[in-house]
Formats: C-alpha cells, sequence, structure tokens
C-alpha cells in the first residue's frame, strides 16, 4: 500500500512540473556577431545588410528594411544605431512590429502589431523596449539615414499543449492505475 502510494505521488508530481513547464519560453539575444544563414532565428529581408561589426543595417536611407523572424517570437527590446551618410548628424527611424494575419487565407498578410518613432543621433546607441507577442517581422523606415540594429531580445513562443497533453495524460493513467487497484 505504501509503494502504490509512493508512485502515485511520483507520477502527481512528475505530471505537476511537466503541466508547469508549458508555459516557459526560452530569451534569446541576436547579436549578428557572425553571419546570419539560413535556417536560424531570422532572415535578413529586402534592404538589410550584414556588417563584420557585429551588426545589420538598413542599406538604404528612405527605402523600408524587414527583418523576418523564422518562428513567430515575442520582442522584448533591440539596439538601433546610426551610420552617418553625407553630415547627416540625427534623425528619426520609424520602427514597426508585425504579425501574420491569420484572418485571411492570403500568405504573407501582416497586420501592424506596434510601432514607434526613435530618435537617433551619430555615434549613439539606443535601446528600444518593446514587449510585443506574436512578431513575425520586424520593419525599419528610415528618413535619411543609415540604421543599425544590433541586439534583439525575443522569447520564443511557447507551444504548451503539447505538454498539457502530456501531463494531462501521465495524470489520467496514474488515476486509471490507482482505480483498478
Amino acid at each position: 500500500m505504501e509503494d502504490d502510494m509512493k508512485k502515485s505521488l511520483a507520477a502527481l508530481v512528475t505530471g505537476l512540473f511537466l503541466m508547469g513547464m508549458a508555459g516557459m519560453a526560452s530569451a534569446e539575444v541576436l547579436t549578428f556577431d557572425t553571419m546570419p544563414q539560413g535556417g536560424g532565428a531570422v532572415t535578413l529581408g529586402t534592404w538589410m545588410e550584414w556588417d563584420a561589426a557585429g551588426y545589420i543595417f538598413n542599406e538604404s536611407t528612405s527605402e523600408t528594411a524587414d527583418l523576418f523572424f523564422n518562428d513567430t517570437v515575442d520582442l522584448n527590446a533591440f539596439d538601433l544605431g546610426f551610420i552617418n551618410p553625407a553630415g547627416v548628424t540625427n534623425g528619426t527611424v520609424t520602427v514597426a512590429a508585425y504579425g501574420l494575419d491569420a484572418s485571411t487565407p492570403a500568405p504573407f498578410d501582416y497586420v501592424q502589431l506596434w510601432t514607434m518613432d526613435v530618435n537617433l543621433t551619430k555615434g549613439q546607441w539606443v535601446t528600444v523596449t518593446t514587449n510585443v507577442a506574436g512578431v513575425d517581422k520586424l520593419s525599419l523606415m528610415p528618413t535619411n539615414f543609415y540604421t543599425m540594429l544590433d541586439n534583439v531580445d525575443y522569447s520564443a513562443v511557447p507551444e504548451p499543449f503539447s505538454v498539457l497533453l502530456l501531463g494531462a495524460g501521465l495524470a489520467g493513467l496514474a488515476g486509471l492505475r490507482r482505480r483498478n487497484n
């Protein structure tokens, strides 16, 4: 009887542990110290270029640059900087985060989740805190300079249902075994 109770308690603790893991997601920071490879966390989109100094930048002073996440993420923060073309010393970049629009059947339809105008000065980096969930694309829209992007802090969106189902199944098996005994 005591062994059955220990086994039931062990099954319960294991099930609760697995259910507790369901909401966990690990945070990562993209530093761009090495060239982003295909199949990694991000895909450089239009007008984006990697610099060996360890950042990516918008290679156009007037075109929108897109950074595509290969999986949907929760965007926490990132750093923005400024490359000086032709004597410009400051400017504004509009940053926007987009998620895929599930309400339309067309692929790659995005809905804007968040936007912010960021004032930048030559030689300075600015950390932008966002805390936006469900991001698939980050867009940079500069006014008259090249925008640098680094240290993208994001969390992978957790997939809780499979772990919850496993935990519920284990709890159900423990209950069935206890009832049969």
